[in-house]
């Protein structure tokens, strides 16, 4: 493997970090340990600052992840560095809220313009407003664009925020439930663009490298495309037959053509799981036209061809176009008196998906990934 990595890898119970330098795995570190962590993200490219979002607020490292200190409080579930300006920094939280630090997560400010789109929204769909609860809300609050009162405490939040690479005034916000939010002035004003997605628990957005007319999102009953996601979204799910989306990656063509796109899927929600007493049966596919169509990968070829634990994220490597390491863990939502809160483990491809070898065992889930050059 040419070029060593980091790989920082969120568990349920706390950030396993490891080091890759010589194409084994070395658990060097544990931090933030018997804590459930909900993202985590650094410095593009080369490992710098690190953050963590946990439930009490988004925490930073700036020595590699040995020592951390709190700099925003809150509920934090998605933290976004703007590709194009490292010090400019992204966090969501439960419930939706959306702030922004321009000194690489020293000071915060809330871009409180998103608070106004549910009711601009709901006014321009013609319907009665999110904080009217004198009819009944209960059947269709995850239906319901902008809606971001799920059940009782009626609280949704930011599951990913989207910085689009080549304008950092153009945020796509993943709402679980309500989604998909958009601003192409840096968050100056917002507007709904979820046209086309009817179960809106919207997971993971990104775009065709070097393009603003190629979109792809992920969600828990659907994969979609977009020209132009204010004109609305259509499924691209052709070669699938799984219908739960999570997360994406996009490896740099080799041959002049497409990238090759990578997308995690399952078969139903957690909840589904749960109710059914049974795994994800999970599977990766890979698509070489940037999701006109899929072919699964990776089964009885280092992944399980019926997969119980869920591929929750990937991360690609920063110099090898070909390798991705994966993040994979049982879910929380499938309780088992034998599992506890389910294993996971780190696997990796060095053929875009094609073959996978596992990496790391770790004691319980890992659900979220970053990865980057030693």
């Amino acid at each position: 493997m040419a070029g060593g990595v980091r790989i920082c890898a969120g568990t349920r119970t706390g950030l396993q970090l490891v080091d890759l330098s010589h194409g084994e795995p070395e658990v060097f570190g544990v931090a933030h340990h018997g804590e459930i962590i909900q993202v985590v993200t650094g410095s593009p490219g080369k490992l710098r600052n690190l953050y963590v979002g946990l439930a009490d607020g988004l925490h930073k490292s700036e020595d590699g992840g040995t020592t951390w200190r709190r700099t925003l409080e809150g509920d934090v579930r998605s933290i976004t560095v703007d590709p194009s300006d490292e010090c400019v920094i992204y966090a969501g939280t439960d419930p939706v809220h959306l702030y922004r630090s321009e000194d690489a997560g020293e000071s915060w400010e809330e871009l409180i313009s998103l608070q106004r789109l549910p009711q601009e929204t709901h006014e321009k769909l013609g319907e009665f407003s999110p904080n009217d609860m004198s009819r009944n809300q209960e059947a269709s609050f995850r239906h319901r664009r902008q809606e971001w009162w799920i059940h009782p405490p009626y609280k949704g939040h930011v599951l990913y925020i989207f910085v689009h690479p080549d304008n950092p005034n153009y945020l796509m916000l993943c709402l679980e439930h309500g989604g998909i939010a958009l601003s192409t002035d840096r968050g100056e004003s917002w507007e709904d663009a979820s046209e086309g997605i009817d179960y809106l628990d919207i997971h993971y957005l990104t775009n065709m490298p070097q393009h603003f007319d190629r979109f792809l999102v992920t969600s828990a009953r659907g994969l979609f495309e977009t020209s132009d996601p204010r004109l609305g979204w259509t499924r691209a799910e052709e070669g699938c037959d799984r219908d739960y989306f999570h997360d994406l990656a996009i490896l740099p063509s080799t041959d002049g053509g497409d990238p090759v796109t990578l997308v995690a899927t399952a078969e139903g929600s957690p909840g589904v799981w749960r109710r059914a007493a049974r795994g994800s049966r999970a599977a990766v596919y890979r698509s070489h036209d940037f999701g006109k169509s899929w072919e699964r990968v990776g089964a009885s070829n280092g992944l399980p061809e019926d997969m119980a634990a869920m591929v929750w994220a990937f991360g690609p490597h920063p110099s090898e176009p070909a390798t991705v390491i994966a993040a994979i863990g049982e879910s929380s939502a499938v309780p088992s008196p034998e599992r506890g809160i389910g294993s996971g483990s780190l696997v990796m491809t060095t053929d875009a998906g094609g073959s996978w070898r596992t990496l790391l065992d770790t004691p319980s889930a890992v659900e979220h990934l970053f990865v980057a050059a030693r």
